[in-house]
């Protein structure tokens, strides 16, 4: 299985943190937050490659993965794709890991997530073969991603400022920003992605088209909310990260078994 790190975005509602870095380059508690999931996923058996998708200041993660990897000592593989446009949606930064998705059974995650490990654990342990994380204990302020559940599946995943998440469902949650592929239905969705690029969508999230192939594929869902996580995103994300979030991550990972 490989993971995908969409880290191409520009991260424009964290400046002045990102007018001269990456938004995973923003260190929390001292390190990255590339390192922090290099860290994570080199501790997996099954994850046996990480493709990051680059493109604002990307030699600024180029260099900071050279780095990682000269006190790696599991070996775990690293390798690039670019999006030359990611100034327009993350829609192109998922095509961009076409080659990828279409080859390998693949964890698609954004780069801009703190979080426990058990997170990820939980995501590679699920048994369906697409699979959604979800936080239901998460508050909305109009901009998470919900993912909405009927009849025990994800359904539909949209901003929680849509209507579309707010009636009809048996339950919802926030997205972390995860989501485990199969390849052998990675067509579908690179399909999609094609059809909407082709219609002008550019700009568009590329959950946009996880809720088309949410409507075709079944795909499931882990909870997380007891877990501790956070999306950093305006510069108060940063704030909560260092002085809530980490010491509860810090703390559970040094818990007894």
């Amino acid at each position: 299985m490989k993971a995908i790190l969409l880290a191409a975005g520009i991260g424009k509602r964290l400046r002045p943190y990102t007018e001269a870095r990456p938004k995973c380059l923003i260190e929390i508690g001292g390190r990255t937050l590339l390192a922090r999931h290099l860290d994570t996923l080199s501790t997996f058996n099954e994850i046996d490659g990480v493709l990051i998708v680059v493109g604002y200041r990307h030699d600024q993660i180029r260099d900071a993965v050279t780095e990682w990897k000269s006190h790696d000592t599991t070996g775990l593989e690293v390798t690039f794709a670019s999006n030359e446009r990611y100034t327009l949606g993350s829609i192109l930064s998922l095509y961009a890991s076409r080659d990828t998705l279409s080859a390998h059974d693949s964890v698609i995650m954004d780069a801009d997530v703190l979080y426990h490990r058990d997170v990820m654990k939980r995501l590679i342990e699920s048994p369906s073969e697409h699979c959604f994380l979800i936080d239901d204990q998460a508050e909305e302020s109009g901009e998470e991603m919900m993912v909405c559940i009927r009849d025990g599946r994800a359904m539909h995943i949209a901003r929680s400022h849509h209507p579309s998440t707010q009636s009809g469902w048996d339950a919802k949650g926030e997205g972390v920003g995860f989501f485990k592929l199969a390849h052998k239905d990675s067509g579908a969705l690179l399909s999609l992605i094609e059809d909407m690029v082709g219609q002008g969508l550019e700009k568009a999230d590329y959950e946009d088209a996880l809720a088309g192939f949410m409507k075709k594929f079944s795909c499931g869902y882990v909870g997380i909310g007891d877990l501790p996580w956070t999306e950093i995103d305006f510069s108060e994300d940063i704030v909560a990260a260092e002085k809530d979030i980490l010491p509860k991550i810090l703390e559970a990972s040094s818990a007894p078994a």
